[in-house]
């Protein structure tokens, strides 16, 4: 079989005698050399573009210098780990552009809301949050008038909110027994 990229040749030596057709076994003609260069050249510069369509896979460590752009989804199996001092840069989108079929764990910002959040498993909910206010000011807690998707308070929690509240038609917000829910 013609070895015509990187992923097809063989652990063992012995088993690569052509590159891309090209002859390399014992006994070839010396021409033979020069051209299999070329062609492994030629083999090596798909594989850098992506033109060959192999995937890599790196038994060790993998370092990356400069900027990396990957075109699809990246897993990580173990722990990412980030040992820069500067910024992890999340995903930014408005309400609409939220992930189709969402899974726990996601987090991204939502331009639409100014705010980071992430998905539970049910819903997307704000991150954080805290207080805020001009300049370094953390005073004020905010919160929306309405109620458009029905809500149940964890087990075990409290909730507050401030001002005239609306629950748009259908909408419940359940509060368990022993637990409250106080607007002021």
């Amino acid at each position: 079989m013609a070895k015509n990229k990187i992923s097809e040749f063989d652990t063992t030596a012995a088993n690569n005698t052509d590159i891309g057709s090209i002859n390399i076994a014992e006994g070839m003609a010396p021409s033979n050399v020069n051209n299999a260069i070329r062609e492994l050249m030629a083999q090596l510069k798909d594989f850098q573009t992506g033109a060959d369509g192999d995937d890599l896979t790196v038994g060790g460590d993998l370092t990356v210098t400069g900027t990396s752009t990957l075109g699809g989804n990246l897993a990580v199996t173990g722990t990412g780990i980030f040992t820069s001092t500067d910024a992890v840069t999340l995903p930014v989108g408005t309400t609409a552009e939220r992930n189709g079929t969402p899974v726990q764990g996601m987090l991204r910002y939502n331009s639409t809301l100014s705010r980071f959040e992430g998905y539970n498993g049910s819903y997307w909910n704000q991150v954080g949050g805290g207080a805020t206010g001009a300049a370094t000011d953390e005073v004020f807690h905010l919160n929306d008038g309405t109620v458009t998707t029905s809500y149940t308070l964890p087990t075990g929690k409290n909730a507050m909110s401030v001002g005239t509240i609306t629950l748009n038609t259908g909408v419940t917000v359940t509060v368990p027994s022993g637990q409250r829910w106080v607007i002021l």
